[in-house]
């Protein structure tokens, strides 16, 4: 359970009066410290274990490529903006695909855009003067045909010239009937079903392409977050499998400080949000300074720091002054809960 300033005093001071010490007690308030604020001495029987942590969990990056590291561009200790570079694989396979996928696509566009706006004015022109030729060629023909049956048979033609005339008129009239269902076709554009058709292999073609990208996306590692590198567990040269993922580096959030304390469950009761408290790093005993309460989980768990003890505890965030906010994370500390302000206590979080 934890002590209360005044019970941990008064407690204090019965001790000595039963040792029957008859020096004169000098009491130091504890907050006449450097750095310590209005509540009491971290000491470790009324204090529980903690660490110092940023404003987020700590974040395990990896990769979903194959291949092996071509870049390291950061070291554990890094600050780094939410989008850089941490790391590159290298993926020249999937590089020399996407280039293929970008031709294709640029050529299945070019047969949408052209099935797509119909012909051109200069194909249109070529198409009408296609039709006045083959309308001068069956005038020439018919012409010549009136002329072959005007002619006495036998005597100035013969039946084969004129049946060569006739034929050519024929065959001329085919030809303007011909080039004039072109240019129809001409100034009537594409068939629905040829645009469809291009449309569809553009769409495939696109999807293609933006796969490949996905794919060479994982070939690098982008900050998720402003933060602080904590650690890299890989080197250039090395390979990497998407068939065993493995943790690449890790990162945290260092905008903020928290103490994440653990308290056992037969205290837990005394903790509420907005409680003051008083944080002391191990080990260094002038680093002490105040905290309040952020929250209270709502469920229990195992303390790192229990050992072998059967008590369970739940976390308790305690934040940090902005004075402190350039306190190493992972720092072992002690915290000491002053009590709760006075009124109902919040629901735990």
């Amino acid at each position: 359970m934890f002590q209360r300033p005044e019970l941990f005093s008064n407690t204090r001071l019965s001790r000595a009066a039963k040792l029957g010490c008859g020096a004169v007690i000098l009491a130091v308030a504890w907050w006449s410290l450097p750095g310590v604020g209005t509540g009491q001495p971290v000491t470790k029987s009324n204090a529980a274990p903690g660490r110092v942590e940023g404003a987020s969990e700590v974040l395990s990056l990896g990769t979903s490529a194959t291949g092996t590291i071509a870049e390291l561009l950061v070291k554990a200790g890094d600050h780094v903006q939410a989008g850089q570079h941490l790391l590159r694989v290298e993926c020249r396979n999937v590089e020399r695909e996407r280039e293929a996928r970008e031709s294709d696509l640029a050529a299945s566009e070019a047969v949408f855009d052209r099935v797509s706006h119909g012909s051109r004015p200069e194909e249109i022109a070529i198409g009408v003067a296609n039709v006045n030729l083959a309308e001068a060629r069956l005038q020439e023909a018919e012409k010549q045909y009136q002329r072959a049956q005007q002619l006495h048979e036998g005597v100035t033609v013969t039946r084969v010239q004129i049946d060569q005339a006739e034929r050519d008129a024929r065959m001329a009239a085919a030809m303007l009937e011909e080039v004039r269902a072109k240019l129809v076709l001409l100034k009537v554009g594409s068939r629905e079903e040829d645009i469809t058709e291009a449309r569809s292999r553009r769409d495939a073609n696109q999807r293609r392409l933006e796969e490949v990208a996905a794919r060479l996306g994982y070939c690098t590692v982008d900050a998720p977050i402003n933060g602080v590198i904590l650690s890299t567990r890989v080197s250039p040269g090395q390979l990497v499998s998407s068939m065993a993922p493995v943790t690449l580096m890790t990162m945290v959030d260092d905008s903020k400080r928290l103490v994440r304390a653990f308290v056992g469950e037969r205290e837990i009761s005394e903790i509420c949000p907005g409680q003051p408290s008083h944080i002391a790093a191990d080990g260094v005993p002038e680093l002490q300074f105040d905290g309040v309460v952020e929250s209270v989980a709502a469920t229990v768990g195992e303390s790192p720091y229990a050992g072998n003890a059967p008590q369970q505890f739940r976390q308790v965030l305690v934040s940090v002054p902005d004075k402190q906010q350039q306190l190493p994370i992972g720092l072992r500390v002690s915290v000491q809960f002053s009590a709760c302000p006075a009124g109902p206590k919040p629901t735990a979080k």
